[in-house]
């Protein structure tokens, strides 16, 4: 994992998304940094799970965020996500994130990232929900958002 992979979802933005949502199980964390009771380990990594019922949570580490979030959408029931949306141009987000996503929330705000010294981040944030309804807690604009 590269240096930069190691940004951290913040409490506040998790206890917001996790009153509405009640997250079981995180996707890309490690045993220091999970919020949820249940994470991928390294004896057994995301990559590893063939389906998860549980409501999932995952903030992927840029270096693979493609195939984390190509997993992701496969094995992922309902939960939800959060990306860099600097670059929505990219294969990550053309060929993965818009199809499958059900809906994309903005934050008003750049996303203060735990982990790294500073203010907040260089980059724009975006919340990816997958068979949830959107945030409720989370001030911010909705971007995509399919009806079923």
């Amino acid at each position: 994992m590269v240096e930069r992979d190691n940004w951290e979802t913040p409490q506040e933005m998790w206890d917001l998304l996790h009153k509405q949502y009640r997250f079981t199980f995180d996707c890309c964390a490690t045993q220091g940094n999970t919020k949820c009771l249940f994470f991928a380990s390294e004896t057994f990594p995301f990559q590893n799970h063939t389906s998860i019922a549980d409501v999932a949570w995952m903030n992927p580490p840029f270096s693979k965020a493609f195939e984390m979030f190509k997993h992701f959408f496969k094995v992922v029931k309902k939960g939800g996500a959060i990306y860099r949306c600097d670059n929505m141009e990219t294969k990550v987000w053309q060929d993965i994130i818009l199809p499958n996503c059900s809906w994309i929330l903005i934050p008003k705000g750049r996303i203060s990232y735990t982990g790294f010294d500073g203010g907040g981040s260089r980059f724009p944030s975006a919340l990816i929900g997958y068979n949830v309804d959107p945030p409720k807690f989370v001030d911010g604009m909705i971007l995509h958002s399919f009806e079923e």
